[in-house]
């Protein structure tokens, strides 16, 4: 059978998408004033309960990707926002980037206890770097790589998603515009789902008088990200690098659209926390918060984004499960030079952790580790 293959070879040299930073729950050391660095401490019990509530405020927002640092206070964070995420397909992927600044002899002692040695040794306590320890510069050059690295990641899939192909039967290209209902294939994709939609074409039986399609159910697996620019909560076909199969029951005569369907679907649903009319991904990022810290300060500094009035408390650490947000677009003109825009959109925002009815339910504790 014969098939029209269009192809969409606009160039893309710019990439948009929302960065969420979220610090993780709290642990016992948080409450203590114990500096864990890469100790590998376990949430609190009120740590789980902060991240729990951070899921269930975060349940209806589509990401399309989400990293933590493997360690296990940010994981289990991570892993108790993607539970409770009702319209989010992507897994979570860990980085070692992510981790939190290693602290040498000043891990498993107290905030104060550093303080004592940064005064004994003439260094203001913002600029002394203990024994065995990274230096902020060189935990800024861990989130710089990482942050460069995602960039370049996502207008590499940018790029590959705008060269798409349809497969059109020549016997259905008189129809008015049936034809764009057929499923759209990346490159990537283009070996493995050509003989999966040929294969489900020869199961239309085709009379003189019309055209008669039946309902087909197709399983079709995925092996690179398929990007939408759809408001985050309700776009819930879009598939993550991680290999899932999602199954699709297509009718080729059907006006329907998938999005139309999930529009309908969500009408029931409460809206994302953030609208998303911005971006091509959706970024959420479970981290430590010396690793916030240095995104921010990279942000500030480095790439001259205006945070107003929390310019003052750019050295605090982020409360825990508190939420930063920021507008991202990244660009690369012919000369292969690049360019990025960021807008801060939240800072530190905890608003989860309140409970305004009762004060006894409030999750928003003191870290004594953030004096």
């Amino acid at each position: 059978m014969n098939t029209i293959i269009l192809q969409n070879t606009k160039n893309i040299d710019h990439v948009r998408f929302n960065l969420t930073l979220v610090r993780h729950a709290a642990t016992r050391a948080n409450a203590e004033g114990t500096i864990q660095g890469l100790i590998d401490t376990e949430l609190s019990n009120i740590g789980h309960l902060q991240s729990q509530a951070l899921g269930q405020y975060l349940q209806y927002h589509r990401f399309s990707h989400i990293y933590s640092s493997d360690l296990k206070r940010a994981a289990e964070t991570a892993r108790q926002i993607r539970a409770f995420n009702r319209v989010s397909s992507c897994k979570i992927q860990y980085d070692s980037l992510l981790r939190e600044r290693m602290y040498g002899i000043a891990e498993g002692r107290t905030r104060q206890w550093l303080r004592e040695l940064a005064k004994e040794s003439g260094i203001p306590y913002v600029n002394f770097t203990p024994p065995g320890a990274e230096s902020t510069a060189q935990v800024r050059e861990r989130v710089i790589k990482f942050f460069r690295n995602l960039c370049h990641e996502l207008l590499k899939n940018s790029r590959t998603n705008l060269s798409v192909k349809f497969y059109i039967p020549n016997s259905l290209s008189q129809e008015n515009n049936e034809q764009s209902l057929l499923r759209s294939i990346s490159s990537e994709n283009f070996i493995s789902s050509q003989q999966t939609i040929t294969n489900l074409i020869r199961k239309r039986s085709l009379s003189t008088g019309n055209i008669q399609i039946k309902l087909i159910t197709n399983m079709i697996k995925t092996t690179s990200y398929q990007s939408s620019s759809f408001d985050s909560a309700l776009d819930l076909l879009s598939v993550s690098s991680d290999q899932q199969s999602i199954t699709s029951s297509i009718s080729l005569l059907s006006r329907r659209s998938s999005f139309e369907k999930q529009q309908n679907l969500s009408k029931d649903l409460l809206h994302s926390s953030y609208k998303n009319n911005f971006s091509d991904f959706d970024i959420l990022i479970v981290t430590h918060g010396a690793i916030i810290r240095e995104f921010i300060k990279y942000f500030v500094y480095d790439l001259q984004v205006d945070i107003g009035q929390y310019l003052d408390t750019i050295q605090d650490i982020a409360p825990n499960t508190s939420i930063t947000r920021f507008k991202v677009t990244y660009s690369i003109n012919d000369d292969l030079n690049s360019m990025t825009t960021i807008k801060l959109i939240d800072y530190h925002n905890k608003t989860h952790l309140i409970n305004s009815n009762n004060d006894k339910y409030n999750l928003d504790v003191v870290n004594k580790c953030s004096l």
